[in-house]
């Protein structure tokens, strides 16, 4: 109810806007739900237990190969409301780099093959959501079950990639549900270099694949969640998002999934994610959710994240959790308020010539800058916040602030940046938010399985001078990045 008065007569304006305060908006918004309508909230709660996870043996003396594996994205949020429309489909990406350990560590490619397989449990994603049935509606091609849409199943090989020395494989069909019938965000799956040649396995590992469908969208919208009172959207949720839809911007979208047609927000709405071009002057699918609900949802500061992303700390995922979050970084310390996160991506489709971008910003007050005209227009996963803004030199921050500082290339994101030698970034620290060590409420060694595997410590591979997992010798040279000899310095 705040929200909606928050937002009144911005974008529409057959109403007028709230003129009170924010504490007035507060009082009215609790008289009209509590006094007027009797309604409490009393969100459900799910006991959150620990899941045990068995960390794979290593021999520091004789194993002769180490195996690094992780995430591209630190968590892969995903709508289970296929019927009536999807924003994003199931999945999670995996890497790894397999190093033959030495004197001078060698990153190995050839004459060998990695596979990956999910934990028992998580096999059959179909049975859990209803993707396939309609993935014919939004991909234009029917897939079998458990199929992803670049063709992975949960087991299989993975594949080297051109640009770099890394196997990957990408948009493994994963949901956090169990056959178990229970919510899970972190499953994980075991990953095998395995020699061509003899079949012998060289190494294993684990790691975690995540992903949540604890989208805040009944908070708004209605309806409960589908899964346990903790995660999914509900029939009742989606439809009142497809009927706000069709009364803001003249759709027929709830008409067409009520005759069995749901539709793919990027369908209309581009997205760099899923590659899809959209319908020309509409604006990208990030542009488009951030500016819309910004209007609604200002002067919240990280709240508006938590309202959203399945990122509150009473919440059922708790997505941030590497270092950062430990040490008391926020969403908006790199993203900045949701106003000034909307504005960074209006501006650039407002100069990309779309329209509805200005009347989305109207409204918009920046936070973090004096004024709209001082921020920097971005692109959504491309111009991203760079770890060097902070980190400059690899050394310790001097701010905590990123905002406005973004990565001019894609190849400058940390998921795709490579140190000195090959090795890319997030092998030796850990996934985007879940940089070692990572703290998670299913358990923390979930997401620091390899550290604690070849060195027995949650930090990032070979720090504090632990040369020896690749080396074998200690090292006295910093070759992988300026820096990379000093001790790490957020020791629990």
């Amino acid at each position: 109810m705040d929200s909606q008065l928050n937002g009144q007569g911005k974008i529409n304006d057959y109403m007028p806007r709230f003129m009170g305060t924010r504490q007035e908006r507060m009082a009215l918004s609790r008289y009209i739900v509590e006094k007027l309508h009797g309604k409490t909230e009393t969100p459900a709660k799910m006991a959150v237990k620990e899941v045990p996870v068995k960390i794979p043996p290593f021999d520091e003396k004789a194993d002769e190969y180490i195996l690094l594996a992780w995430s591209n994205f630190g968590m892969h949020c995903i709508s289970d409301s296929e019927p009536w429309w999807m924003l994003l489909p199931p999945g999670n990406d995996i890497s790894a780099q397999l190093i033959r350990r030495g004197e001078t560590p060698e990153i190995v490619t050839e004459g060998v093959e990695l596979t990956y397989k999910v934990e028992p449990g998580f096999e059959y994603p179909s049975r859990h959501v209803k993707f396939w049935d309609y993935t014919k509606d939004f991909f234009g091609k029917k897939l079998p079950p458990d199929i992803g849409v670049t063709g992975y199943g949960l087991k299989g090989k993975m594949k080297l990639a051109k640009e770099n020395p890394v196997f990957a494989v990408d948009r493994i069909p994963i949901v956090p549900y169990s056959d178990d019938k229970t919510f899970n965000p972190y499953p994980l799956f075991t990953i095998e270099a395995i020699d061509k040649n003899s079949g012998k396995i060289l190494a294993r590992t684990r790691v975690v694949a995540p992903v949540s469908t604890e989208m805040g969208c009944k908070n708004c919208h209605g309806g409960k969640w589908r899964m346990e009172g903790v995660a999914g959207l509900s029939d009742e949720t989606a439809e009142d998002i497809l009927a706000v839809h069709d009364k803001i911007s003249k759709t027929e979208l709830l008409k067409m999934a009520k005759k069995g047609k749901p539709v793919l927000c990027q369908s209309c709405h581009p997205d760099p994610i899923l590659r899809t071009k959209g319908k020309p002057g509409l604006l990208n699918i990030s542009a488009a959710i951030h500016g819309f609900h910004a209007n609604y949802l200002t002067e919240r500061e990280v709240g508006a994240c938590h309202a959203c992303h399945p990122s509150s700390p009473d919440g059922h995922t708790q997505c941030l959790r590497g270092i950062h979050n430990e040490i008391g970084l926020e969403c908006t310390s790199c993203h900045g308020n949701l106003e000034d996160h909307a504005l960074s991506l209006l501006m650039a489709e407002e100069k990309a010539g779309k329209k509805s971008a200005k009347r989305l910003m109207k409204h918009l007050v920046p936070t973090r800058v004096d004024s709209t005209s001082y921020i920097k227009p971005r692109s959504p996963w491309i111009n991203e916040p760079d770890c060097l803004n902070c980190h400059i030199d690899f050394n310790q921050p001097e701010t905590d602030e990123t905002f406005n500082l973004w990565t001019k290339s894609a190849d400058q994101l940390y998921r795709l940046r490579t140190d000195d030698v090959g090795i890319m970034c997030q092998a030796c620290h850990g996934s985007t938010h879940t940089v070692y060590p990572a703290t998670n409420i299913y358990g923390n060694k979930r997401d620091n399985i390899q550290p604690l595997q070849y060195q027995g410590n949650p930090y990032p591979i070979g720090s504090n001078k632990n040369c020896k997992v690749c080396h074998t010798i200690n090292m006295d040279e910093e070759m992988h990045h300026p820096n990379s000899l000093a001790m790490f310095r957020n020791l629990r």
